[in-house]
């Protein structure tokens, strides 16, 4: 509720947008920067970087390649666990 007041009452902010739509413009933003060159994308497994590469890779494809670090700072195969998303998600990703 508090935050519904702060966006729309306070800040007067609408909700007229479709994500789909937002998507599409998006990735149509994204096509048009980016051309036909290829892009490197480092992944840290988290959830904005893992949008970002998801989105990337939906506008691009192949031209993209994902990095994913392993720090050695990770949780018990939390490697594993990572790599096995970005397969399900269908990213290209490299692990080091």
């Amino acid at each position: 509720d508090m935050l519904s007041q702060v966006v729309f009452g306070l800040a007067q902010a609408t909700a007229d947008w479709v994500l789909e739509d937002w998507i599409a413009s998006a990735e149509a933003a994204i096509r048009k920067q980016v051309g036909d060159r290829r892009v490197i994308c480092a992944l840290s497994g988290g959830v904005d970087s893992t949008v970002a590469a998801t989105l990337v890779s939906r506008a691009i494809g192949d031209q993209l390649q994902c990095v994913f670090v392993d720090h050695g700072l990770m949780r018990f195969r939390e490697r594993e666990r990572v790599m096995k998303l970005f397969e399900q998600l269908d990213l290209r990703v490299t692990a080091v």
